[in-house]
């Protein structure tokens, strides 16, 4: 136990001193560098420039990536299988998640959560909260989630974009910005945020399973079949995911385990039309 105690006393003490020069460190960065791109698409649909403090983003990252070193050197980091269990139990499962079941061969898709009072609302009304209160993310993340609506993908991926430099530790941003990167066949970045938001966040099979969807568009079927699994181990009882992890079976050509993952389906949905009309082809 003393040793465990000494380890992470010695780690906190590197931590605080990687912190204590970070700003110093992102202050010159500020200095020398230039607005990026986004920031400019932004400014140029009326939207403010912002001054936001990069040192404060990059410790609250940092700080965050080394936590996580410390409990998978000490062998503390939560299962998610256990993990998703709890909170669905309590009911903690985050309820604006960007992932909503669909049929498998469709698409991932987005739940988009009101996060403003019940009115008629348009572009200009999020456009006027952000210029009211510049600085409130969460009045970007509305305008985002519109956009996402009304299936305004490039703007949608502009806007989380741009809350992933502000918020990058935030896994519902990456997982948004991949789902816009998905919509705009851009599968190559949608799989890489979507396993970035894994990487913070390993409770959410959805994510999972559209990580899945976006390597197989792109072709990496044995990946895309990890992580079906990985979604079905968090929620063996979604037939979405069966079925999803029999497509990708099929495409490397191995129609038996096509054809069990479909009977799995079928067991959760007798009635599914999906798999009924799969299963005819075996």
């Amino acid at each position: 136990m003393l040793p465990n105690i000494i380890f992470i006393f010695a780690l906190a003490g590197i931590i605080l001193i990687i912190l204590r020069r970070l700003p110093e460190a992102v202050q010159i960065q500020d200095h020398e560098g230039q607005q990026e791109p986004v920031d400019k698409r932004l400014m140029g649909k009326g939207l403010p420039a912002q001054a936001f403090s990069k040192a404060k983003v990059w410790s609250r990252l940092w700080s965050t990536k080394i936590w996580n070193f410390i409990l998978e050197a000490k062998d503390l980091k939560p299962n998610p299988v256990t993990g998703y269990r709890i909170k669905k139990i309590f009911g903690h499962i985050h309820k604006a998640s960007p992932d909503v079941q669909k049929p498998a061969d469709i698409a991932p898709a987005t739940a988009v959560a009101a996060a403003v009072p019940a009115q008629p609302k348009d572009e200009n009304f999020y456009l006027e909260l952000i210029k009211k209160e510049p600085k409130n993310l969460a009045n970007y993340d509305a305008l985002g989630k519109f956009y996402v609506e009304k299936e305004n993908f490039a703007d949608a991926k502009d806007i989380y974009l741009y809350l992933t430099s502000h918020e990058p530790t935030k896994a519902d941003h990456h997982g948004r910005l991949a789902f816009c990167y998905y919509k705009m066949g851009m599968f190559d970045k949608a799989a890489e945020h979507y396993k970035t938001s894994i990487d913070m966040d390993s409770t959410q099979p959805n994510r999972y399973y559209n990580w899945a969807l976006c390597l197989e568009a792109k072709g990496d079927f044995i990946g895309a079949i990890k992580a079906y699994q990985q979604a079905i181990a968090l929620e063996h009882k979604n037939c979405k995911f069966h079925i999803g992890l029999s497509n990708a079976f099929a495409k490397t050509g191995d129609k038996e385990k096509a054809k069990q993952a479909l009977l799995e389906a079928q067991k959760i949905d007798p009635f599914n039309e999906i798999v009924k009309s799969k299963l005819k082809h075996f």
